[in-house]
């Protein structure tokens, strides 16, 4: 009996695997025909993007529940960073382009389909970080939504990281509302998660083979009030918001929303 489970797992992983590597393609196919693998940012491509997002999360098997619904206007977006996975969960359901480290771009496929997307990079650790808040206050500028993780790197889900507060500048320049959400991962019998996060020395080929072998993941977001920027300068607006979001957060983990 064993044995027979063995060898369903081992098919119903290759399926998935077939499943992604399809998906992949057609992420190229609609990069090619909406143009986003040369010209990004045109208006009618966030409805490609969020559809890519969409189809890849149900390859990954993650069932989806939102609480809340966002203010419509532009403004710059925040969450807590558990895995890569964030990205398609946020990118399914808000027309948001996102911020990664600067390490994403050299991807195999991956770094080709997120620059495709209109993803902005930083590089960890190079001062960049005036350069970057600037081109997020462009995006802002410009009527385009931008996310960013405030924390600078992932964690196993549970509580926040202390927050950079520079990139926190482009809304201080702008004047943009700021957006924040917060997001877990649930097993089936509703713990948080032991394989979603994407933390230490995780490679992301094995993770994603993790990933894929798992049962379904529930994933909760939560959409916090937005914040306006009132004055504040960055350092002030990065403590207000870590304090909403771990206050969040722990209503999310708590089942309160």
């Amino acid at each position: 009996m064993s044995a027979v489970k063995s060898s369903v797992g081992r098919l119903q992983v290759a399926g998935r695997i077939t499943r992604l590597g399809a998906h992949i393609g057609a992420g190229f196919v609609l990069g090619v025909a909406s143009g986003a693998l040369f010209v990004q940012h045109l208006p009618f491509q966030q409805p490609v993007i969020r559809y890519w997002h969409r189809r890849m999360c149900k390859v990954l098997n993650l069932d989806i529940r939102v609480h809340g619904t966002p203010d419509p206007r532009p403004a710059l977006w925040v969450s807590n960073h558990v895995s890569w996975m964030d990205i398609p969960v946020i990118g399914a359901h808000f027309p948001v382009s996102f911020l990664s480290k600067a390490e994403v771009a050299d991807w195999p496929i991956v770094g080709h389909l997120a620059r495709a997307a209109g993803t902005l990079y930083i590089k960890r650790g190079s001062g960049d970080s005036n350069g970057v808040s600037s081109q997020m206050a462009a995006h802002l500028q410009a009527g385009r939504s931008v996310l960013f993780f405030p924390e600078g790197t992932t964690t196993d889900g549970r509580q926040l990281k202390t927050f950079f507060h520079k990139l926190f500048q482009a809304a201080c320049v702008t004047g943009a509302d700021i957006q924040p959400v917060v997001l877990c991962y649930r097993d089936e019998i509703g713990q948080l998660h032991s394989v979603a996060p994407f933390i230490g020395d995780d490679e992301f080929t094995d993770h994603l083979m993790k990933v894929l072998k798992e049962k379904p993941m529930q994933v909760e977001l939560l959409v916090l009030p937005r914040v306006s920027v009132d004055g504040r300068d960055a350092r002030a607006l990065s403590k207000h918001l870590r304090q909403l979001m771990a206050e969040g957060l722990e209503r999310l983990h708590q089942g309160i929303v």
